[in-house]
């Protein structure tokens, strides 16, 4: 299937300021509160990929999950592969912090 680059971009309009945030990180930040920043970034990003995706044939999912990680990769040097795993790992730091979160609440 072709996939057009104004297609990815409709997808992705509701993360634009995101994505521009993502291509120009705030260079005053120490380094850690930019990797901080970055998996925000990344989390917003990464959310609406699976919200484009949501209903969707697995076919359809597969193919635009890496077309939209294409695309979400021409605003940093990092590649979609690498993007997509710091989504992930992002996303797995995120839930086990709410986990110890709401364990801590239980008490």
């Amino acid at each position: 299937a072709v996939v057009s680059t104004q297609s990815t971009g409709e997808m992705m309009r509701p993360v634009r300021k995101t994505l521009r945030m993502l291509e120009n990180p705030d260079t005053d930040l120490d380094k850690d509160d930019q990797l901080r920043q970055t998996k925000e970034h990344l989390l917003t990003i990464g959310q609406q990929i699976e919200k484009t995706c949501e209903g969707k044939q697995e076919e359809w999912i597969t193919e635009w999950t890496e077309n939209l990680w294409v695309f979400v990769s021409q605003f940093t040097p990092a590649g979609p592969n690498q993007l997509k795993k710091l989504y992930k790992k992002a996303l797995k730091q995120k839930s086990d912090t709410n986990s110890k979160t709401s364990k801590k609440r239980k008490r």
